[in-house]
């Protein structure tokens, strides 16, 4: 089981830590605010009020022997570089920092976070996508102009097979795997259907009317793609 400390516990904070524990990971959820501790102590493994600059008090929570650790500190940057670095000196494997501008992340960056993310930034950039392109189900940036999307798969592109749409030549997209509603057992008779994904799409592989594609492609192009 992976190990994970998230230090803040504002929207940002409180939202990673209650989904990472409710996908199966131990959480140590922290902050100096008591009513926010309280509020998710139910939700995590462990919820603690400290100063998360204060290097023994961390060291007692076994902060040091996570697997990652997540600065979600949005309102006082100079504690959430302090916690970085601090982090960082404990030697805890990946330390990931919350910056709330470029300039902010170069500086995280500099001080030796693993990683750093801007949910402002991240959630507009992915709103954008979905106010021009609404087809798409949803789209997650790979590199610069670079994404991975899912899609319901286009009237045109329906009862035909990879190979007859050739996607990679006619629109410069990758077919990475397709989504699939499949019936499943069903103990009281009654009809159910699951979803699951093809992983390895072969170019027979004929497209459903219900089926979702992920595609991967440069946005100019997956842009382009019939609704």
């Amino acid at each position: 089981m992976e190990r994970f400390a998230v230090i803040g516990l504002g929207r940002f904070g409180a939202r990673l830590a209650t989904n990472l524990a409710a996908l199966g990971a131990e959480v140590i959820a922290i902050d100096r605010d008591r009513v926010r501790v309280e509020e998710l102590r139910d939700q995590v493994t462990l919820a603690i009020a400290l100063d998360a600059t204060d290097e023994q008090a961390l060291k007692a929570q076994g902060v040091d022997q996570v697997d990652c650790a997540v600065v979600g500190i949005g309102h006082n940057f100079e504690a959430n570089a302090l916690a970085t670095v601090l982090l960082k000196s404990l030697r805890v494997k990946r330390v990931i920092s919350r910056a709330g501008n470029s300039m902010q992340a170069r500086i995280l960056a500099r001080i030796g976070a693993d990683a750093v993310v801007n949910p402002e930034d991240e959630s507009a950039d992915r709103w954008s996508h979905r106010l021009l392109t609404p087809y798409m189900i949803d789209h997650i940036e790979l590199g610069r102009g670079y994404a991975l999307v899912q899609i319901n798969v286009p009237t045109p592109w329906q009862g035909k097979t990879l190979s007859e749409l050739a996607l990679r030549r006619k629109h410069n997209v990758t077919v990475v795997s397709i989504k699939r509603r499949v019936e499943a057992a069903s103990a009281t008779g009654v009809d159910l259907y699951e979803e699951r994904v093809v992983d390895l799409p072969q170019p027979g592989s004929r497209l459903d009317r219900d089926d979702i594609l992920i595609l991967a492609g440069f946005d100019t192009d997956l842009e382009k793609l019939p609704r």
